[in-house]
């Protein structure tokens, strides 16, 4: 069964974020299980990187807000052995993108 909740909808993420994904064309629950919470966190990073935001903006947090969405929890109550990859992953992230320029 498909979930069409829009991101607004979803538990932890609110309209910054929706701005964010609605720019990568993710618009729905769906579309982030879709894409999983990693794709769609790579997709949004890749998003605001090209709109300028530059690598600074790969923060384990919007994995855990993802995360939280997708599972109906609080980003808070993200088990500690999954905070620890999305922190590895977001750092890794930044580091790999921090070098590049964004596009104006």
């Amino acid at each position: 069964m498909s979930d069409d909740r829009g991101i607004t909808e979803l538990r932890n993420l609110g309209p910054a974020c929706e701005r964010d994904l609605h720019a990568v064309g993710i618009y729905t629950a769906e579309d982030i299980r879709k894409h999983g919470v990693e794709g769609t966190f790579v997709k949004m990073m890749e998003g605001r990187i090209a709109r300028g935001a530059g690598g600074f903006c790969f923060n384990a947090s919007y994995l855990y807000a993802l995360y939280g969405a997708l599972h109906d929890i609080d980003w808070r109550e993200i088990p500690v052995e999954l905070q620890n990859e999305y922190k590895e992953l977001s750092a890794r992230l930044r580091k790999q993108y921090a070098s590049q320029k964004p596009s104006k």
